[in-house]
């Protein structure tokens, strides 16, 4: 599986350089919950929307997608690092974290522009399918040259540091 190879660990929760901005929006009144910070649900969705903005970048096309095939996201694992409020300006980065003939794995950050921080992180394993047999298919030439060139473009040089993560403190 060509993954991206790293130079050492991440020190901070920042995207690297070689990240793509894949989302401009700014918190909406409708996505703060009871506790008046955005909601977990609002997060999902716009680490999805820019999720399907990288997919976009890297040659996922509506023809494409026309001729029978797609991404299908089959685990995600978010963190919520820190409290975002109505009008909160975010940019989301996504980083090629790997991919093999069948899945892909990337890495998102959610930035607060106005504070220069990361509110939130979220890492996505989606599986190549042929939309007609709703089963995971091997990509073809067309999507894995690609895929190739997206890791070139788009890989963290450092491990980010909430690659991986797993629910800390869980234990009963």
């Amino acid at each position: 599986m060509p993954a991206a190879a790293y130079a050492g660990d991440a020190r901070d929760e920042r995207p690297q350089q070689n990240a793509l901005l894949t989302l401009e929006t700014s918190v909406d009144a409708v996505w703060i919950d009871y506790n008046g910070h955005m909601t977990e649900w609002q997060y999902y969705k716009v680490l999805a929307d820019a999720g399907e903005s990288f997919l976009r970048a890297l040659g996922f096309t509506e023809e494409y997608r026309f001729q029978g095939y797609s991404f299908f996201s089959v685990h995600g694992t978010m963190r919520n690092l820190k409290e975002c409020r109505v009008g909160t300006q975010l940019n989301v980065y996504t980083e090629m974290i790997g991919y093999d003939p069948v899945r892909l794995h990337i890495y998102q950050y959610v930035l607060d522009q106005a504070r220069d921080l990361t509110v939130a992180t979220g890492e996505h394993l989606m599986l190549h399918v042929d939309t007609q047999l709703r089963k995971r298919t091997p990509v073809g030439p067309y999507m894995a040259e690609c895929l190739g060139q997206a890791l070139a473009k788009w890989r963290p040089i450092l491990k980010p540091r909430g690659l991986g993560a797993s629910l800390l403190g869980a234990s009963y």
